[in-house]
Formats: structure tokens, C-alpha cells, sequence
């Protein structure tokens, strides 16, 4: 059996005076950071290492082969760490969250 991990992240700015979860910035609601001067940077899944086989042998309490394990847990989350990472180091992606601060869109 094949497991797929899908993810998506959001880096916002949360610009002065607005606060971690703010009025204008509440936690987790969707994919703008909010209103105002807050901007959002989106990243989710690219091509890489987050599918696993799914090697385990048990599952349920009873044989079944292609179960996880926690080494495929692991190794996945990884990897998306190490996806999320490169994506947001992207030149273009760095740039933008560093204009943020300047004022720049």
C-alpha cells in the first residue's frame, strides 16, 4: 500500500500593532493572512519524498501487510519540513516576506 502526506503552509506578516492573533489576524483562517497590513505567503506540496509504501506488517491488531510505520511517520514529515523550507528559501519567496516589513506588497 501506498500514503501520500498533503499539506499546505502559511507564512504571515503580522504587521505593528495587530499581535500574534489579533483581531484582523485570527489564527488558522484560511488562506489570506487577514486584513489590513497583513500578507500571506502560501506553500504546499511539490514533488519530493512525501509518499512512503507503507511498509509496516501489522494493523488493527492483526496481520496486514503495508501498514505504516513510525520511521515512514517520520521520514515524511521530514520531508515536508525540507520541502516547506526550500520553498519559502526560493529567492523570490524570501524576497517577498522581506519586503513585508518595508511596506512592499
Amino acid at each position: 500500500m501506498a500514503y501520500r502526506l498533503r499539506y499546505q503552509a502559511f507564512l504571515d506578516w503580522v504587521g505593528p500593532g495587530q499581535g500574534p492573533m489579533g483581531g484582523q489576524l485570527t489564527p488558522l483562517q484560511g488562506a489570506a493572512g487577514g486584513t489590513g497590513s497583513g500578507q500571506t505567503l502560501s506553500v504546499g506540496n511539490a514533488a519530493g519524498g512525501q509518499n512512503t509504501a507503507g511498509l509496516g506488517t501489522t494493523g488493527g491488531g492483526q496481520p496486514f501487510n503495508g501498514s505504516l510505520t513510525t520511521a515512514e511517520i517520520t521520514t515524511i514529515t521530514n520531508a515536508m519540513a525540507a520541502d516547506i523550507s526550500a520553498q519559502l528559501n526560493l529567492t523570490a519567496n524570501l524576497s517577498k516576506a522581506q519586503g513585508w516589513a518595508g511596506g512592499q506588497v
